[in-house]
């Protein structure tokens, strides 16, 4: 098997909810640094919801400038939908199927979702997306808990899903092939992790930044935040997205072996106030512009994962 036989290769797909582009041009990513360089991408969906479907039917988010190169080569487009309309864009692997899952499971992959945006919880039968997996794995607050401040300005620890990477890891290296989605919450409010905890003033940044996010208006009254205050909460963002990095790099390194084709790309940004809102389900250029990571581990052009591992959390 050769790094451009993308069809026979494992897949990682991993989504960091909410991160935005400048957030991860800013932050200390070595993990995510050995799929390739960081790409400036523009995301189909503006929350977690329509970028999901869009993701699962192929359509990553696309770069805006760069050229996508994987294994050494360019490659126009990674996976197509047999729906999508016609193109001469070239494409690694072209499906029939209604989602790159059942494209999957359908060759034979163990193919095992994880997730912890409440889109995700698998419980609620309202939600789509969990029921596109024949496995699937959540581990955020329920859907349809009360949205309290209380409930939501808290840290986080095994509502995680990156967390659980020994468990998730174990689940593919027992098939032959696999196919993993994880939904990364870290990098969503409210930013907690353990490199990211709260205190007393990021407590109170974040009810503030919750209510604008619920009234999307314009900055004012009791709930203004300052360059000062919106900078912590970036900073935060910016933590979870280093501590995403330590737990990936885990993964990397229990998968290596395999040679899996990984995707790292967030599905969609988040607006602090640059366009008068704040949140995302919007269009905004810091809600559409997404990071993105691709390259195949232990490939052609691909560096090895160091393998430092933090003994943070890792059950």
């Amino acid at each position: 098997m050769t790094d451009t036989d993308l069809a026979d290769h494992s897949v990682v797909l991993v989504t960091l909810d909410s991160c935005r582009y400048d957030v991860a041009a800013s932050a200390h990513t070595p993990n995510l640094e050995t799929l390739g360089p960081l790409l400036r991408a523009e995301s189909p969906g503006t929350y977690t919801l329509p970028a999901h479907a869009a993701l699962f039917n192929g359509y990553l988010p696309r770069p805006v400038t760069e050229t996508l190169t994987i294994g050494g080569r360019s490659v126009d487009a990674i996976w197509r939908s047999a729906a999508a309309r016609s193109s001469n864009r070239q494409v690694d692997i072209p499906f029939n199927g209604p989602a790159l899952m059942a494209h999957y499971e359908g060759q034979g992959y163990r193919v095992v979702g994880a997730g912890g945006v409440t889109f995700f919880d698998s419980a609620d039968p309202a939600n789509s997306l969990p029921g596109l997996f024949p496995e699937f794995h959540y581990f955020g607050r329920l859907s349809r808990a009360p949205a309290t401040p209380e409930a939501r300005v808290v840290d986080r620890d095994e509502d995680l899903p990156l967390a659980h990477i020994r468990m998730l890891a174990d689940l593919c290296l027992e098939a032959d092939r696999f196919f993993l989605f994880v939904n990364c919450p870290s990098t969503h409010i409210p930013y907690t992790t353990p490199f990211s905890p709260l205190t007393e003033q990021t407590s109170e940044l974040l009810r503030r930044l919750y209510r604008l996010h619920d009234s999307q208006q314009d900055t004012s009254g009791d709930d203004a935040l300052t360059p000062e205050d919106i900078e912590v909460l970036l900073g935060m963002q910016r933590r979870a997205l280093e501590w995403a990095d330590v737990r990936l790099g885990d993964l990397f390194s229990r998968l290596g072996t395999r040679h899996p084709l990984v995707v790292v790309c967030a599905d969609h940004g988040e607006e602090f106030g640059e366009g008068g809102r704040f949140g995302h389900g919007h269009p905004h250029p810091t809600v559409s512009t997404v990071p993105l990571w691709c390259g195949v581990l232990g490939g052609v052009g691909c560096p090895e994962v160091s393998g430092q591992r933090s003994n943070t959390m890792i059950l």
